[in-house]
């Protein structure tokens, strides 16, 4: 009857309470170990008279004042402080978790607070449906188990967690993973980890042996080039993702080569041995197939390459081709000019894959040394230089040489022209042929040599002609030009012509003195034919060499020098001493004097300008100097009379000596 009392009582004080003051409870532990003791305290401490302790729906404590009762079941599990509040339950088991709850009637207060009573966690273990999987076909699922309460679980790969996904499912509230179409990512190792509030435990790790491949093939080829020279050594290989490892098959052209393993060597390979090389790489536990292909270039190298003229001659604006022939197989094949590459033009063109270049018409810029240079892959080969000379003319064919000759001489004629090769000359005159060669030298002239000679040049190659003519007018010459005196011996103070003696015809005299142009003086003067020169008189300044030029349309001719020289004397005689009574005689003259002494004008004592008196020679003693031009024969003397020996004094010239000369040099004239 007690326990319903106090059932009923606490029903109708949770019906009428109206207020609830705030307080919290504290537990001493929250989860609690099952078997461990745990302390519910009231924060703040507060005193309440009358109240509850509940637990769900069972009272654990009753109490009011002077009154406790506990509720059944709990007497010696629970313990209780009215003076604090605390409420101690011990060895808490797994059906101890709940909610718990304060309830005061006075003062009205409610706090709660909810229990967690938790099992430790031993024994955890993993397994897995099976552990030999193949990539994309098969799935796998692992179970999780443990003792303890309650449970939770994490799944992990390695160091990465597992959660849910597109492949991955988690089920039975998380113990239970599966992994549809197992990847080679999915290999682990995969640990299960279980865990409560109180503690935690981790599965072994398992691993799962997952076939896959092949994938990712990779074939290299070495060395590695866009192709390879016959009789290179050559290495292909392959390499693929694969497990367990894949099984190499090789073939050539889309046949087996009976060969199997990672690499394929070709030694000393051949040309012939170019195209695509396979290889096929199997997973046995699989069953996959993966194929990678490399075409292989093995190239013959160019031996050679030459470049030969298509037409047979380049002539000068008519088409003309070149062509490369090559030994050897082919990629390209491009041109050089003087060693510059040459491109396609308005003037020339490439065909026939470059081999042959063409040019529209000829110019003679298109000469120069042309290669072609022939290259593949492995190799390339550049030909010898080929010199193309473009042949042209005769073009500007001229001639040079004298335009007017003088009878009975020779003269040379030179033909030239422009051409390519040389051109072969011919002469003509008034139309006959006369000789042949770029050079004609004509026999003795006639003046019926004159008119017209034509040189015509012949080009071989070309086969044009070209022509030129040449007027030659042959005149009768100039054959001798000679300067005359009119006296042989030429006096000064004297008239003298120098007369212009010309052979043959001409149109103009000219004359010269010492190589330079002579012009007219007061006293030299030239006729108005220009043919003589008049000197009036001679003077001594007019000595000189005179040449006189007879011009014509042949040209100059001069003649030799005429050299003039006036001849006078002899003038101003005069008598010189010394102590040692030396006598000179000195006169002026052209040419130089011969001198004689007479001694008292009797006796003929000593030729030449000199002459030692003896001593002793008495005063008075007269000696005579006579000085004669040996051209002119004209004579002047002059005495010297011994006074003394230690003085001497000349005697000029006397008065009627002077006279007598001035008399005999009419006569002396007269003579010449």
């Amino acid at each position: 009857m007690e326990c319903k009392f106090v059932s009923c009582f606490i029903s109708l004080l949770i019906i009428y309470i109206t207020g609830v003051s705030t307080v919290t409870l504290v537990p001493s532990a929250n989860p609690v170990a099952a078997g461990g003791n745990i302390t519910l305290s009231v924060n703040p401490v507060i005193s309440i008279s009358a109240g509850t302790w509940l637990f769900q729906s069972s009272i654990l404590a009753f109490w009011y004042p002077d009154n406790l009762m506990l509720g059944e079941g709990y007497a010696g599990r629970v313990s209780f402080n009215s003076s604090t509040l605390q409420l101690t339950l011990r060895s808490v088991q797994a059906n101890d978790s709940g909610l718990y709850v304060l309830q005061g009637v006075s003062p009205s207060v409610r706090a709660e607070v909810t229990l967690s009573i938790q099992e430790p966690i031993t024994n955890v273990s993993l397994t897995a449906s099976k552990t030999d999987l193949v990539e994309f076909n098969d799935s796998v699922s692992f179970a999780c188990s443990a003792h303890g309460t309650p449970l939770t679980y994490s799944w992990n790969n390695g160091s990465s967690e597992v959660t849910a996904g597109v492949n991955v499912q988690l089920s039975n509230n998380g113990s239970v993973l599966t992994i549809s179409n197992v990847t080679r990512y999915d290999t682990g190792p995969f640990t299960c980890v279980v865990a409560n509030g109180i503690s935690n435990g981790t599965s072994r790790s398992l691993y799962l042996n997952i076939s896959y491949g092949p994938s990712n093939l990779t074939m290299t080829v070495l060395p590695e080039k866009m192709g390879y020279i016959s009789g290179s050594n050559i290495t292909l290989s392959c390499s693929a993702d694969s497990s367990p490892p894949v099984l190499f098959y090789w073939s050539y052209n889309g046949m087996s080569l009976n060969k199997t393993g990672q690499t394929l060597q070709l030694l000393n390979a051949s040309q012939n041995k170019t195209g695509p090389y396979t290889c096929t790489a199997h997973n046995t536990v699989t069953l996959r197939y993966t194929t990678a292909t490399k075409t292989v270039r093995i190239i013959d190298a160019v031996s050679a390459a030459e470049v030969t003229a298509v037409n047979d001659v380049p002539i000068f604006n008519m088409s003309f081709a070149l062509t490369c022939e090559v030994l050897g197989p082919v990629d390209s094949v491009y041109w050089m000019k003087n060693g510059l590459y040459l491109y396609s033009d308005s003037k020339v063109s490439l065909s026939n894959q470059n081999k042959t270049l063409s040019f529209s018409r000829l110019a003679l810029s298109d000469n120069g040394k042309y290669q072609c240079v022939a290259s593949n892959t492995v190799s390339n080969k550049t030909s010898m230089a080929y010199t193309l000379a473009v042949n042209y003319g005769p073009w500007n064919v001229s001639i040079s040489g004298p335009a007017i000759a003088q009878k009975d001489s020779s003269i040379t004629l030179n033909c030239s022209a422009s051409s390519q090769p040389p051109s072969d000359y011919s002469w003509y005159y008034n139309g006959s042929q006369v000789a042949k060669g770029a050079v004609y030298k004509t026999g003795p002239l006639s003046l019926n040599s004159s008119g017209e000679y034509t040189c015509i040049a012949h080009n071989n190659i070309t086969g044009n002609n070209g022509s030129a003519t040449w007027n030659l007018t042959v005149i009768v010459g100039i054959s001798s030009v000679v300067v005359t005196p009119s006296m042989p011996i030429p006096l000064a103070s004297k008239g003298l012509q120098l007369f212009c003696n010309v052979t043959g015809d001409y149109k103009s005299i000219s004359w010269l003195k010492d190589n330079r142009t002579f012009s007219p003086t007061s006293t030299a003067t030239i006729s108005a034919d220009n043919t003589t020169v008049d000197f009036l008189p001679l003077q001594i300044s007019d000595d000189g060499a005179y040449q006189c030029a007879a011009t014509n349309i042949a040209g100059k001719h001069v003649s030799i020098p005429y050299k003039l020289t006036a001849n006078y004397g002899p003038v101003d005689l005069r008598i010189t001493a010394t102590k040692e009574i030396i006598l000179t005689c000195e006169a002026m003259s052209q040419p130089p004097s011969v001198y004689h002494w007479i001694f008292n004008n009797d006796t003929d004592v000593r030729e030449g300008p000199t002459i030692a008196v003896p001593l002793m020679t008495p005063v008075g003693s007269n000696y005579t100097c006579v000085a004669r031009n040996p051209l002119t024969n004209v004579t002047l003397s002059g005495s010297y009379i011994i006074s003394d020996y230690s003085a001497a004094s000349p005697l000029q010239p006397s008065a009627l000596v002077t006279a007598l000369l001035l008399l005999a040099l009419p006569l002396l004239t007269l003579w010449l």
